[in-house]
């Protein structure tokens, strides 16, 4: 069916053949992180992630090993901050070539430990091996209170959406190291930091909770379809955007919104809100020194609309989805691809 997510049609062929946990809480696609109840543990439950950054440091978005550590730690870090979890430490996989193993393996201790520092946890310890090229992946834990855990599923009409924060930097970031247009580059570094603190916050007020690592877009379509509801964003509120993602868009001449449509995320939080909770959760998250930011609202039906000011515009989600599937290792199609569907919805 063309409406059917090529990724979790992958996914189901290998989750179909292997024996469901009774000690997990969610269902598949239903947390960012797994869940795992531990009876004995008494009011908080273990919140489990895995996540690699091999194929991002193949094409090359991620050549300095340091930023690739830094990522290979926030990734997984991310996960648990979705769900709600306070960050136990994080397992590492590295295969390394033995060529120019020191600049490797010491650019990459640094970044995930500055990564780590930054959020006050730990690396827990991993393996490593010899490969023909850098190959990482992490494995990352954590507690989440049970009353409290934070899932995708929950969110109802009526509930408001919101950020974490601008998202569309990500995808920005690898736009310009993939195509590289002369003389335009970030103002600023591009470290995604993960909302741990923030998902803490959320804890008892959010009915949904998704991260933006694989785009906006890619986040909305999943929390739409988990929750058989209509995600509808308020596109004409530029303040979405990132004002470097914004800048830059404007600067090379594509549509901003693709900026959000793209599989190379930021580490926000999407999540929705009850509109009988959202005035004393803000007055909560601004106790803390947060300003989350709100850029739609969840609806009866199905589908991601924008609002515009010609109206809502429907946005084929799962072409956008599987557009990257369908490229394969070949980014500048999955560009390609992205400026043709862009150019057919008309925004």
């Amino acid at each position: 069916m063309m409406n059917e997510i090529l990724e979790n049609v992958r996914i189901g062929r290998i989750a179909g053949r292997l024996l469901s946990p009774p000690h997990r809480v969610n269902g598949i696609h239903e947390a960012d992180a797994e869940i795992v109840r531990m009876e004995r543990s008494g009011a908080f439950d273990l919140a489990i992630t895995a996540d690699a950054v091999s194929e991002e440091v193949e094409s090359g978005l991620y050549a300095d090993p340091r930023f690739a550590g830094w990522m290979l730690a926030m990734s997984n870090f991310s996960d648990l901050a979705a769900v709600g979890a306070d960050p136990l430490g994080l397992m590492m996989i590295v295969g390394c070539p033995e060529t120019d193993e020191e600049r490797l393996l010491g650019g990459l201790a640094e970044g995930v430990e500055a990564a780590c520092r930054s959020l006050g946890t730990y690396v827990l310890g991993g393996d490593t091996n010899r490969s023909a090229g850098l190959l990482l992946a992490g494995c990352a834990v954590g507690l989440v209170p049970r009353s409290d855990r934070l899932m995708r599923v929950g969110a109802a009409p009526g509930d408001r959406i919101y950020l974490s924060g601008p998202a569309g930097l990500g995808n920005v970031f690898a736009f310009l190291a993939l195509e590289k247009p002369p003389g335009v580059q970030l103002g600023q570094p591009f470290r995604p930091v993960a909302r741990i603190a923030e998902g803490g916050l959320l804890r008892g007020w959010a009915t949904a909770v998704m991260d933006t690592s694989d785009g906006l877009v890619h986040t909305l379509d999943t929390l739409m379809r988990l929750n058989g509801c209509r995600m509808i964003v308020e596109a004409g509120g530029t303040e979405i955007l990132h004002p470097e993602a914004l800048r830059i868009a404007r600067l090379c001449g594509f549509p901003a919104w693709l900026a959000l449509a793209a599989v190379h995320g930021e580490f926000e939080l999407c999540f929705t809100v009850p509109k009988d909770r959202e005035r004393r959760f803000l007055v909560h998250a601004e106790a803390a020194g947060w300003s989350p930011l709100p850029i739609g609202e969840v609806a009866g039906g199905g589908g991601v609309h924008f609002r515009t000011a010609a109206g809502l515009v429907p946005l084929d989600t799962a072409r956008i989805r599987n557009a990257s599937e369908t490229a394969g290792t070949d980014p500048r199609g999955y560009l390609r691809r992205l400026f043709e569907i862009a150019e057919e919805a008309g925004i």
